[in-house]
């Protein structure tokens, strides 16, 4: 179950280093069907029939939709971002799980998307724990569960559309407690960046994409960057905006906000966040990146850094307040 606080509102997209996880779209159909339609796919799942043909994935999609609007579960595709091609589904549900098209198997995408599954539910859901289960001949899914730190908790039989009867399987379970002593016993360096929501006349936010060749290429952030030793966050952000987009900002016209604390796998993230709705000069990419400006409604279209997703939606409620965005 979705936090009430997410309710209704966009699902902002989830980027890893390959990947983004976004809602399924009507447009997916025919590559959804394409995709579960194999009997290898449907097989290892509970709730793919086999044949699965367009109207399956009609109905998939629209209650897929509808659930994620209510909060009562998140269904994902896993599309690969340099070339947007829609490899799987990943959701959670009464239990977390993932399925892939063959053709995309064995090559990591399984367990860098349930990775970021695992991270969204615990760090941004705030759940307290996660069940899931694989058939026990699954080798595949149940190295991924496991070496996510899943911890095997029984066996039961499990059954499935595709096939009559019913198979041995495995059960595993993740408390978030768990999830937090494993990364707590590593030490890894804090890096302090700080961001602005840039606001215009229109209420709009700017975005920047992150440029080929960079890492997660493709995914669209909040304008900011790192925090130079001795520079206080103000003045970091200043000369930030100065070097990427050509625009001078006082520091009276910066507004603190909110931070972002989180957790990536080599490193910790702390970002203030910092409104600012006055700047001079002629703003643009000065490093080539794209921007966009665009609203909250519309960044179900951007995937963003998994650390931005619960920092924008406490931004939008903020900024509701302020009368900026209704």
């Amino acid at each position: 179950m979705i936090p009430l606080s997410l309710r209704n509102r966009p699902f902002l997209p989830i980027a890893t280093e390959r990947l983004t996880l976004r809602p399924l779209l009507k447009e997916d159909r025919q590559v959804i069907a394409g995709l579960a339609n194999d009997r290898r796919v449907a097989e290892k799942t509970a709730r793919i029939p086999f044949p699965y043909t367009l109207q399956d994935a009609d109905n998939f999609i629209a209650q897929s939709q509808k659930n994620l609007h209510k909060g009562t579960q998140v269904i994902l595709g896993i599309v690969r971002r340099d070339d947007n091609t829609f490899l799987g589904v990943a959701g959670l549900e009464e239990e977390i799980g993932y399925w892939l098209g063959v053709e995309y198997w064995g090559q990591g995408y399984g367990k860098e998307a349930m990775k970021a599954l695992v991270h969204f539910a615990f760090s941004t859901l705030q759940q307290e724990r996660l069940e899931g289960s694989a058939l026990e001949v699954n080798i595949a899914s149940r190295r991924i569960m496991e070496g996510l730190g899943f911890q095997q908790t029984g066996t039961k039989e499990l059954s499935s559309l595709a096939f009559e009867g019913k198979k041995p399987g495995v059960t595993y379970t993740l408390l978030r407690k768990d999830f937090l002593d494993h990364y707590h016993a590593i030490k890894r360096p804090i890096l302090w960046v700080v961001a602005a929501a840039l606001i215009n006349e229109k209420g709009e936010l700017l975005l920047a994409e992150r440029p080929k060749g960079t890492r997660m290429a493709g995914v669209w952030e909040l304008p900011g960057g790192k925090m130079e030793i001795g520079e206080t966050p103000e003045n970091a952000l200043i000369r930030e905006l100065k070097e990427e987009l050509n625009i001078d900002v006082r520091e009276e016209d910066l507004e603190p906000l909110n931070f972002a604390s989180y957790r990536y796998d080599t490193f910790h993230l702390i970002m203030p966040l910092y409104l600012c709705c006055k700047w001079e000069g002629n703003l643009h990419g000065v490093e080539g990146q794209r921007l966009v400006w665009t609203t909250y409604p519309e960044m179900v279209h951007y995937p963003i850094p998994p650390a931005d997703i619960s920092i924008t939606h406490c931004l939008s409620d903020i900024l509701k307040k302020q009368g900026i965005w209704t």
